[in-house]
């Protein structure tokens, strides 16, 4: 299958990229630094640019199959105003056009889809969050709305912090079992 990576030069965007090429896959990843990315450079394709920019997203939706995005919120970049949640958007629309139906994309665990339940655990991430995650934090938590309204075939995986992305991870449907998600241990 031919995919399309977004966030492909991060610690999970590259454990993807791992998996992904071990399976087969053919891919397309944006990265704004290739260097990052440089030991997979003879197996994948490259195209550079940032994930904010439409035309950069196109060259990488070219031939695609499906999409996966480890476009994490942006806590280390400046605060936003909306320009995650408006990429999604207009990704979504791209993806529609060029008759792309699947794409699987990771957030926080402290995001909350629409007016779902939230655990104690997550309702303190939370908290936590809106006091330290800044305004890009909360900007991802539209893009997954945004997501999620769409007609796509999506997926989305919320993990808390990763600090590895090497090993077995543990998954469950109602709520983080800790707020680190280790697989080293």
């Amino acid at each position: 299958m031919k995919l399309a990576v977004f966030g492909a030069s991060g610690a999970v965007g590259t454990a993807l990229l791992t998996e992904a090429l071990s399976a087969g896959h053919t891919i397309t990843a944006l990265v704004r630094g290739p260097e990052k990315i440089s030991a997979f450079a003879d197996r994948i394709d490259i195209v550079v640019g940032d994930y904010l920019d439409a035309d950069a997203r196109a060259r990488t939706l070219d031939g695609a199959e499906a999409v996966l995005s480890t476009i994490g919120p942006p806590l280390k970049r400046a605060p936003n105003t909306g320009a995650y949640a408006e990429a999604m958007t207009d990704l979504i629309g791209q993806l529609d056009r060029a008759g792309i139906t699947r794409i699987v994309a990771i957030g926080g665990a402290g995001l909350r889809l629409g007016q779902e339940p939230l655990s104690l655990s997550r309702g303190m991430m939370r908290l936590i969050l809106r006091l330290m995650g800044g305004p890009g934090y909360w900007d991802k938590e539209r893009e997954h709305t945004a997501l999620s309204a769409s007609s796509l075939d999506w997926t989305i995986l919320r993990p808390p912090q990763v600090t590895s992305a090497a090993g077995r991870f543990v998954t469950s449907d109602d709520g983080p079992a800790a707020f680190k998600a280790d697989p080293g241990q």
